[in-house]
């Protein structure tokens, strides 16, 4: 089960001039569902990087296109923690179109510090993220 939901609708800027989603976009979609991810859970990226000095940043991604996506379509983007480490999360993000699973995401996230070095997740971050 997702453990959040983002909603987006495909503009004409997202589209190719067939009107289908250009496929880099997908990619543009997880980011933007693992930010309201994040921040759903009490993490804001400003605030962690003000206040802690600490960035998550993608280490690695991969994506199953199944279907694409057009044109003035409202998708949703099923965001789901799979793994956390001490210093990455996992995450799956599925994006559909009503109940059809137009791509699948996989995504690694590292947290990093101000010097883009590897850093612990800090525990009360790690409390937001897995309850």
């Amino acid at each position: 089960m997702a453990d959040h939901e983002t909603t987006i609708r495909v503009y004409y800027e997202d589209t190719d001039a067939g009107g289908i989603v250009y496929y880099a976009n997908y990619l543009k979609y997880a980011e933007r569902a693992r930010s309201e991810w994040l921040r759903d859970h009490g993490v804001e990226n400003k605030k962690l990087a003000d206040e802690d000095g600490l960035f998550f940043v993608v280490k690695s991604c991969s994506l199953d296109y199944h279907t694409p996506a057009v044109l003035d379509d409202l998708i949703t983007v099923k965001t789901t923690l799979e793994e956390f480490k001490s210093a990455s999360i996992v995450l799956s993000q599925d994006i559909y179109k009503a109940d059809k699973k137009l791509v699948s995401v996989r995504v690694k996230i590292c947290m990093v510090n101000g010097s883009k070095r590897p850093a612990k997740i800090p525990h009360h971050i790690k409390e937001k993220l897995v309850s």
